[in-house]
C-alpha cells in the first residue's frame, strides 16, 4: 500500500508582513497623488489584502498613514542621532559641527514633512489624530532634547530658556527653512541659517 506525501502547509502571512504591506501600499500611493484622501479599498488593492486585513491592523486611513509617517521619522531621528553623535564625541567640537549635524540630521525629506502637514491640518478638527501626532512629537523632541544640549555644552552654550522649548524651537527653523525650498535655489544654506541663528539666539557662553 502506498502512502501520499503529506501536503506542504501553506505558508501563514503573519499580521507584521500585512502591516508592512499596508504602510507601503499607502505610501506608494502618497507618492503618486501627494494627498491622504484615500479610501481602504484603494490601499487593500494596492496591497493584495482584503478589507478585513486592513482593520485586522489599522483603525482607520488616518491610522495607516500616520503609520507612514512614523517610519520616516524613525529613520530621520536614527541619521539625527548618528550625526549629533559625531559632533558630540568629537574632541574639539565647533558650532559648525553641531549645526552641520542637526541641518544634516534633518534632512528636507518631503514626503516626512508633506505627511506630516497633512496629519496637522486634520489634527485641528480630530482629537485622536490630534493626540497621536502630539505623543510623537513629544517623544521626539524628548529623545532629542538630551543629546543637542549636551552638543552645545561641550562648546561652552547653553539655552537661555527651557530646554524643552528650546528644542522645539531649533527643529521648528529647520522645518520652516525646509517649507521654503520651493523658493531658494541653494536650500542647504538657509537650513544652515535658520538653524544657526536660532541656536546663537536662544543660547549664552558660560
Amino acid at each position: 500500500m502506498t502512502t501520499t506525501p503529506a501536503e506542504a502547509p501553506k505558508p501563514v502571512r503573519r499580521r507584521s508582513s500585512t502591516r508592512t504591506a499596508l504602510i507601503a501600499a499607502a505610501e506608494a500611493i502618497f507618492d503618486e497623488t501627494g494627498s491622504t484622501s484615500v479610501s481602504v479599498e484603494a490601499i487593500t488593492r494596492r496591497a493584495g489584502y482584503t478589507r478585513g486585513a486592513f482593520y485586522s491592523n489599522f483603525r482607520s486611513v488616518d491610522e495607516v498613514f500616520f503609520a507612514v509617517y512614523e517610519q520616516q521619522a524613525e529613520l530621520v531621528f536614527e541619521l539625527l542621532s548618528d550625526m549629533l553623535g559625531d559632533a558630540r564625541s568629537s574632541d574639539e567640537p565647533t558650532l559648525d559641527d553641531i549645526v552641520r549635524g542637526v541641518v544634516e540630521g534633518l534632512p528636507p525629506e518631503e514626503k516626512w514633512y508633506a505627511i506630516r502637514s497633512v496629519l496637522i491640518t486634520r489634527a485641528r478638527h480630530d482629537e485622536e489624530v490630534r493626540m497621536l501626532l502630539t505623543a510623537h512629537t513629544d517623544h521626539f523632541h524628548d529623545t532629542l532634547q538630551p543629546l543637542l544640549v549636551e552638543c552645545l555644552a561641550r562648546i561652552g552654550l547653553h539655552p537661555v530658556i527651557d530646554p524643552a522649548l528650546f528644542t522645539r524651537a531649533v527643529v521648528a527653523a529647520h522645518v520652516g527653512a525646509v517649507s521654503q525650498s520651493v523658493l531658494h535655489a541653494d536650500t542647504q544654506r538657509v537650513r544652515v541659517a535658520a538653524v544657526e541663528g536660532c541656536i546663537l539666539g536662544l543660547t549664552r557662553a558660560g
